[in-house]
């Protein structure tokens, strides 16, 4: 898998405040259109991101050609501008389908503490926006490497988006244990399970499984993370599915996750497939919500 750290992040801070700005005076849907604008110029520039957009259309069996890649970035593009209007509270105009939202809050109740295993698929912030409101915070941990800018604008807009956010940053030990004490504390905490992580941020252990007919790496570090806490582990996904409308899943994936001593690579790669598989049963659901824009079946 191609390190998406590398990638360069797209945009400048007079850009990214113009297009938030024309957003919040203008709307949503007006600005919906402008971002065509911008998906198309980014398709255009952007080589890296443009085949990766058609590998990944193909392997799914839709188009993809160009305009079809236009679609896929512009879909990334205005999942990305909503979630100014999430975490500035302003939803009054979306629409939320909860599907098994109940495990969600009976998880929370628990008493437990839960690992939540998303991905780059729809909307993360979707997710912590809506459960908030159900009294369920979630801390989410994060890596903004190849995104300061766009996540420096909206924090700017929204000064408590760092309210709890746990920041692998360059002291992952320190971000390990404020996991472990959420968890001990009995919350909910949010981690994607669909990007390696680099020597700087912890263990880069990867495991292989089938995604969309082909091997691909997954991190190991989910896993071994949820072994270590001993908690239960769900799938969640905030998906896009057409304007002002997210579908939000949650999925049991485990009650507790058990590494064979003997074996336990495989009992690894066991857990990662069936995430693997749920990943792509909603991606399939939706195939423009995949946002991992690189060569995701890359060997190097």
């Amino acid at each position: 898998m191609t390190d998406w750290r590398k990638i360069p992040e797209a945009g400048t801070v007079f850009g990214i405040r113009a297009l938030v700005t024309f957003a919040r005076l203008f709307g949503r849907r007006i600005a919906g259109w402008f971002l065509y604008i911008i998906a198309f110029y980014y398709a255009l520039i952007r080589g890296m991101a443009r085949r990766a957009s058609r590998d990944y259309l193909h392997r799914m069996g839709e188009p993809s050609g160009f305009w079809s890649i236009v679609r896929h970035i512009h879909t990334f593009a205005q999942v990305s501008l909503d979630r100014l209007f999430f975490l500035t509270g302003r939803v009054k105009s979306f629409e939320f389908e909860q599907k098994n939202h109940d495990l969600l809050v009976d998880a929370a109740k628990s008493g437990r503490g839960v690992l939540l295993l998303g991905a780059h698929l729809g909307s993360f912030e979707v997710m912590r926006c809506r459960a908030k409101e159900f009294n369920v915070p979630i801390n989410v941990v994060v890596d903004f490497s190849n995104a300061e800018r766009i996540n420096g604008v909206l924090r700017s807009l929204a000064p408590d988006m760092d309210t709890r956010l746990i920041s692998l940053g360059t002291d992952p030990i320190a971000a390990m244990l404020e996991i472990k004490a959420a968890i001990d504390r009995g919350e909910l905490v949010a981690i994607l399970g669909d990007r390696l992580p680099t020597k700087r941020t912890g263990s880069a252990r990867t495991v292989t499984s089938q995604f969309l007919g082909a091997e691909a790496a997954f991190p190991a570090g989910p896993w071994l993370l949820a072994h270590t806490l001993k908690c239960p582990v769900y799938f969640v996904a905030g998906v896009y599915t057409r304007p002002n409308h997210y579908a939000l899943h949650f999925e049991f994936l485990a009650d507790e996750v058990k590494l064979d001593r003997k074996e336990r690579e495989a009992s690894i790669a066991r857990y990662s497939q069936t995430y693997a598989s749920m990943l792509e049963t909603y991606a399939r659901s939706a195939p423009m919500n995949w946002f991992n824009f690189f060569d995701f079946w890359s060997k190097s």
